[in-house]
């Protein structure tokens, strides 16, 4: 688990939703597929015992769809986030 970049990948997946989004409209598997990953991705810091790094990891999401236009592109997937930033 310690290998892997998780801020980047979250970084990645919401520019290529946002992206995505802007020319298309949002779409909801995309919009699964990374809150689903979020949520894998801080479940899986959670079970080796880096809660902090979880709460972190979805705070991370979360600034990164409050910076610029984010938030108005991928709606769905900003509430998806806060819901989980939420119940953590």
């Amino acid at each position: 688990m310690a290998d892997k970049d998780y801020h980047a990948i979250i970084t990645d997946l919401i520019a290529n939703a946002i992206k995505t989004s802007k020319v298309a409209g949002e779409n909801g598997r995309i919009t699964r597929l990374v809150a689903g990953s979020i949520g894998r991705f801080a479940a899986e810091l959670k079970v080796g015992k880096q809660e902090d790094e979880a709460q972190a990891l979805i705070e991370h999401a979360r600034e990164l769809l409050d910076a610029g236009d984010g938030a108005e592109i991928v709606p769905a997937l900003t509430a998806a986030v806060a819901a989980m930033a939420a119940t953590r």
